[in-house]
């Protein structure tokens, strides 16, 4: 599921990089149109080195740990909410 997400965030900068190319071809300025080139490339790269780690098992393996150190965290942090309530409740 996740893959799809990528897949459309990927196929909406592509119809935005197609949309961009078609403004700075209007106005012929060979400039920004590598420039243009140039970014198109490096999101397919990005996209591209993101694609290759989401296969990693390594890379999938440290997103789950972090994840897990991540609830973990923030579970603490609500328990100690929780407690510094009770106690500010307690002493009104």
């Amino acid at each position: 599921m996740t893959t799809n997400k990528w897949d459309e965030v990927g196929e909406r900068l592509e119809a935005l990089a197609l949309k961009l190319k078609l403004h700075f071809e209007q106005t012929r300025d060979e400039e920004a149109a590598d420039a243009l080139g140039r970014l198109r490339k490096d999101i397919e790269d990005a996209f591209e080195a993101a694609g290759n780690a989401v296969k990693d098992e390594a890379v999938r393996a440290d997103a789950r740990e972090v994840g897990r150190l991540f609830t973990d965290a923030f579970t603490a942090t609500l328990e100690k909410l929780g407690e510094d309530i009770r106690n500010a409740t307690r002493r009104s």
